[in-house]
């Protein structure tokens, strides 16, 4: 299973450096995952950068990470998250939304009991996810 920040559709829809490689992760036969956060960052972030200058192309991202999105897998037990956050010093390394990620991953990982591979090009969101026993793409 593979669990996904915002990071790599970002890099796809933006175009970004990283944008063939995060491809090939989505593309990925494995299940794919993320917290409900997922939902909510890639639109924002799509909708500042692109705005209404690049209109075609908005349209076209939200509704490619839409058909995306409809296969996934979304963490959304918010009490349980917070409580894994506020309890461990590590989450402090990052940003709150990303320690958001990072906790819901592992949430995930311990509710299934299957390995759950983090996708991220954040580097202290890999690192955090690195020191708390999370499988790295």
């Amino acid at each position: 299973m593979i669990y996904f920040d915002s990071s790599l559709f970002l890099s796809v829809y933006l175009s970004q450096s990283e944008a063939d490689r995060a491809r090939g992760i989505i593309a990925s036969a494995d299940a794919k995952s993320s917290s409900w956060l997922l939902a909510i960052e890639v639109p924002i972030v799509l909708r500042r950068s692109l705005g209404s200058q690049e209109e075609t192309r908005l349209i076209s991202a939200l509704s490619s990470f839409d058909s995306v999105l409809e296969g996934m897998a979304l963490v959304s037990n918010l009490p349980e998250i917070a409580a894994r956050v506020r309890a461990d010093p590590r989450f402090a390394q990052c940003r709150a939304l990303d320690a958001i990620h990072v906790a819901s991953a592992l949430l995930l990982q311990e509710e299934t009991g299957r390995t759950v591979r983090f996708a991220t090009f954040d580097d202290d969101q890999r690192a955090l996810a690195t020191t708390s026993g999370l499988d790295v793409l």
